[in-house]
């Protein structure tokens, strides 16, 4: 899967679900980047990030699946399809979660989303689960997959920032964002998917953010493995200057 956008008038170009290739000429000039591989196989010249997430095998049974996760999971699960607070939704409409995302990047300082970035990835690559109260998304789930290789990505998870005071919400959204998760394997499978993987898993991290986002997705025993992203030097430049913005944003926030 190929997705091709344009910054500032720069063509960028990024790989998903592709077993890195030998550069050509092109791709080396290029901002070029082979995103969440699961092989350590650089293409010559490229620099290489090193990352990890998390796997959910989706090859057994359902129950089977299901029983793998610990006990307060499946309770929580159960729970948010016992009380039917929510809806889900399993064909949300671009224009529903483009304004839901947006204000949660806006808060976690993230880079804004729009229908550019959706064309650029192609219909056909991507799907968007929701659980919907009061007819609106609360909680939206992004997803590329690959038919060829069975494989989904969760690539987004975002939350409505509406009931950040509402500690009985905030509780009821948490067990909803599990069964979302879990109803997402369930579809993934029935379709013939065999890996659903978490979109990334941060190692060492001293970020309270990232330790709360690392610890609930453990709640789902994944298999955690490395996975490598590789960058041709022109993307790497730019890769490390997106870094130290965020950075200098996240400093800022905090202070």
């Amino acid at each position: 899967m190929k997705v091709k956008n344009n910054h500032y008038g720069i063509p960028i170009q990024k790989y998903y679900f592709t077993k890195p290739q030998q550069a050509g000429w092109l791709d080396l000039l290029l901002p070029t980047a082979y995103m969440d591989c699961y092989t350590p196989e650089k293409p010559h010249l490229f620099s290489t990030e090193y990352r990890h997430t998390l796997l959910t095998d989706l090859t057994p049974d359902e129950t089977s699946i299901f029983q793998n996760f610990p006990k307060d999971t499946r309770n929580q699960i159960r729970r948010c399809e016992q009380e039917q607070r929510f809806t889900l939704n399993l064909n949300t409409p671009l224009e529903h979660f483009i304004p839901l995302y947006n204000a949660f990047a806006q808060t976690r300082g993230l880079s804004l989303f729009t229908e550019a970035d959706a064309i650029n990835m192609g219909q056909e690559n991507y799907r968007i689960f929701s659980i919907d109260h009061a007819g609106k998304p609360i909680i939206c789930h992004f997803y590329l997959y690959s038919a060829t290789s069975s494989c989904t990505n969760l690539l987004i998870s975002a939350s409505s920032q509406a009931y950040h005071h509402d500690t009985d919400m905030r509780r009821a959204m948490g067990f909803a964002n599990r069964c979302l998760h879990w109803q997402g394997m369930r579809y993934f499978k029935q379709a013939g998917f065999h890996t659903y993987d978490w979109g990334g898993y941060v190692e060492n991290t001293d970020d309270p953010m990232m330790q709360g986002i690392n610890r609930f997705k453990r709640t789902f025993n994944g298999q955690q493995v490395p996975l490598y992203n590789y960058y041709s030097p022109s993307y790497a430049f730019i890769e490390m200057a997106r870094k130290k913005l965020r950075e200098l944003q996240t400093s800022l926030t905090r202070s």
